[in-house]
C-alpha cells in the first residue's frame, strides 16, 4: 500500500514539474525579435487548463451544460480566455489531490470521500453561480434598456438607431446588444426580423435561452414593424417591463425570510446552542 502511495505522489509531482519546466526555454544569443516571437506564440495556459483541454480533446467530450454556463459567465467578464476544459481540469486536479490525500493519510471515511466530491464539484458550482449572477443582472437591466430605446424612438430615431444607442449601456445586456449590432454589420443582415426570417437580434438573444431576454428581442421586433406607432408601442413595452420587475422584487422580498431561515439556523442558532450545552454537559460528565 505504501508503494502505491509513493508512486501516485511521485507521478503527480512529476506531472506538475513537467508542466512548469516545459514552459521555460533556455537559449543563448537569440535576438530580441526572436524572443518576442516565442513569447507571442507561447502557450500561457496554466496546468489545470492543459489537463482539462487534453481530456476534452482526447475523449471528444461535449459538456453542453458547462458550455452554457461558461457563455453566461464570460458575458459578464469572468473566465476570460477560459474554456470548458479549464473548469474540467480544475475539477480533475482537485479530485486527484483529494484521492492522494486520502491514500497518504489512510482516511477511508465517508466524510473524507464526501469532502473530496464536494471539492471536485466546486469549480462547476462556482461557474454556475457566476452564470446565475449574470442572468439576474441582465433581467434587471431590461427595463432600463427598453426605456432608453423608447426615448430614442420618441425623439424621432428609428428602431435600428435606438438599438445601436442602447449598445452603449454598461453591463452584460449592453454587451449582448453590442454583439448583435456587430454581427449585423459584419454579416450584412438585418437586426430585426422580416417575414418568416428571424433577425440577428432574435437569433442572438435566443442563443442565451433566457425567456425574458428572448421575449424582449421579439417585442422590439414587433415594435420595429409598427412604423409611426413604434414609439408608443415601445413606451408600453418599457412600462410593462418596469411593472414586471417591481412585481419580481416584491415576490423576492416576500421569500427573503424563508431564504434566511436556514443560514440563521446554521450560523446563529446552532453555535449558540453548542456554546450553552457543550460546557454544561462537559461539567456534568466530569462530576461522575
Amino acid at each position: 500500500m505504501q508503494t502505491i502511495i509513493v508512486l501516485a505522489t511521485s507521478a503527480i509531482i512529476a506531472a506538475i514539474g513537467y508542466s512548469y519546466f516545459r514552459r521555460i526555454e533556455f537559449s543563448f544569443g537569440t535576438s530580441a525579435s526572436a524572443r518576442m516571437e516565442r513569447f507571442a506564440a507561447a502557450d500561457r495556459r496554466n496546468f489545470t487548463d492543459r489537463v482539462g483541454d487534453s481530456l476534452v480533446d482526447r475523449f471528444g467530450l461535449t459538456i453542453e451544460g458547462w458550455e452554457f454556463e461558461l457563455m453566461w459567465a464570460q458575458l459578464g467578464g469572468y473566465y476570460e480566455g477560459k474554456t470548458v476544459g479549464s473548469v474540467l481540469g480544475a475539477s480533475v486536479v482537485y479530485l486527484l489531490g483529494g484521492i492522494v490525500y486520502i491514500m497518504m493519510f489512510q482516511s477511508y471515511s465517508m466524510i473524507y470521500f464526501a469532502a473530496v466530491a464536494l471539492i471536485a464539484y466546486y469549480p462547476y458550482m462556482k461557474l454556475k453561480g457566476r452564470g446565475d449572477d449574470i442572468r439576474k443582472m441582465v433581467k434587471r437591466s431590461l427595463p432600463e434598456a427598453a426605456a432608453l430605446i423608447a426615448a430614442e424612438m420618441s425623439a424621432g430615431g428609428s428602431a435600428e438607431t435606438a438599438v445601436t444607442r442602447a449598445a452603449n449601456l454598461p453591463g452584460p445586456l449592453g454587451k449582448m446588444i453590442k454583439d448583435t449590432v456587430a454581427i449585423a454589420q459584419q454579416s450584412g443582415r438585418l437586426i430585426f426580423s422580416r417575414d418568416a426570417i428571424d433577425g440577428v437580434m432574435v437569433e442572438h438573444f435566443s442563443k442565451y435561452r433566457l425567456p425574458d431576454v428572448e421575449a424582449f428581442a421579439r417585442q422590439i421586433d414587433l415594435v420595429a414593424e409598427k412604423g409611426t406607432d413604434g414609439p408608443k408601442q415601445m413606451s408600453e413595452v418599457a412600462r410593462g417591463l418596469s411593472r414586471e420587475y417591481r412585481s419580481d422584487i416584491k415576490t423576492e422580498s416576500e421569500k427573503l425570510s424563508n431564504k434566511l431561515l436556514m443560514p440563521m439556523t446554521l450560523y446563529i442558532f446552532v453555535p449558540f446552542m453548542l456554546a450553552i450545552f457543550v460546557p454544561l454537559f462537559a461539567s456534568i460528565f466530569q462530576s461522575f
